[in-house]
């Protein structure tokens, strides 16, 4: 398998930066996975403070609260505030995801292209 294949898809389906560190560029790959993980961190702490909030809204209505109510709560679009913050973190997650998938793709292919040592 070449190098901008392992890379890409160590990448696109391990984590971002896994490809960077297959290849050899540590430091590269390592910028890439705390990029991703702390946006990754701050979304999911965005999706459960909106879910808190809504679920406090509802129970200060004296709804009662199932396992349905949950869901239908979930899927409603969101107006609150934090949810300018989670798209914003999604949006640094996935461009994170989206930059190493090309990096290490690039990365290999420079590597790929150069002579071996025999």
């Amino acid at each position: 398998m070449s190098n901008a294949i392992k890379g890409m898809l160590c990448s696109a389906l391990i984590f971002p930066g896994a490809g960077q560190i297959i290849l050899a560029k540590y430091y590269r790959g390592l910028t890439f996975f705390v990029v991703a993980f702390v946006s990754g961190i701050l979304f999911l702490t965005a999706v459960v403070r909106q879910a808190v909030v809504r679920l406090q809204d509802t129970v200060a209505q004296g709804v009662v609260v199932d396992v349905s109510k949950v869901m239908s709560i979930l899927t409603e679009p969101s107006t609150y505030a934090s949810s300018v913050y989670l798209k914003l973190s999604f949006l640094v997650l996935f461009c994170c995801w989206l930059f190493s998938v090309v990096d290490a793709w690039r990365l290999g292919k420079k590597l790929d292209q150069k002579p071996s040592d025999i």
